[in-house]
């Protein structure tokens, strides 16, 4: 449901997020990686070529995170990028799998695949139609298997 200014996410059944609660969500989380791993916001920010005071707005909550720039936050923090969209961290921790994170998939790609999966994982979560997506992760399955190459 659109609203003027935001969007309503139910992540868990009975739980209702604001976008604007979730952007603070992400936000702390990777302040907290962050600083786990000792970066400065000058430092992570540098990495991802923005300045740190962008950096600051995401970590706020006042500046909503890009999904691309998220995936290079992910990998610059090396952590999955699921990390900053885990609502119950008790679950989180029982069902993380390095398959089950795009950033994991991907790894160390770099360039065109690693866009190209953004850009498939992106478009394929716009599509609502339940039998869509099974007939799509089918159809990626058998080509996955076909020994065909062009």
């Amino acid at each position: 449901m659109l609203h003027d200014k935001f969007i309503d996410i139910q992540p868990k059944a009975g739980l209702h997020v604001t976008c604007n609660d979730l952007d603070a969500k992400i936000g702390e989380r990777i302040r907290t990686q962050r600083k786990r791993i000792g970066l400065s916001q000058k430092e992570l920010a540098s990495r991802l070529d923005i300045v740190f005071q962008q950096l600051q707005k995401h970590e706020n909550g006042t500046s909503r995170v890009p999904a691309s720039r998220l995936y290079e936050i992910a990998r610059a923090l090396n952590t999955p990028i699921s990390q900053f969209f885990e609502i119950d961290e008790r679950e989180s921790r029982r069902r993380i799998s390095p398959l089950s994170d795009v950033s994991a998939i991907v790894g160390a790609q770099k360039g065109r695949l690693a866009k190209q999966v953004l850009e498939l994982v992106t478009a394929f979560m716009k599509i609502k139609d339940e039998d869509a997506r099974a007939d799509i992760v089918s159809l990626v399955a058998k080509l996955s298997k076909s020994k065909a190459t062009r």
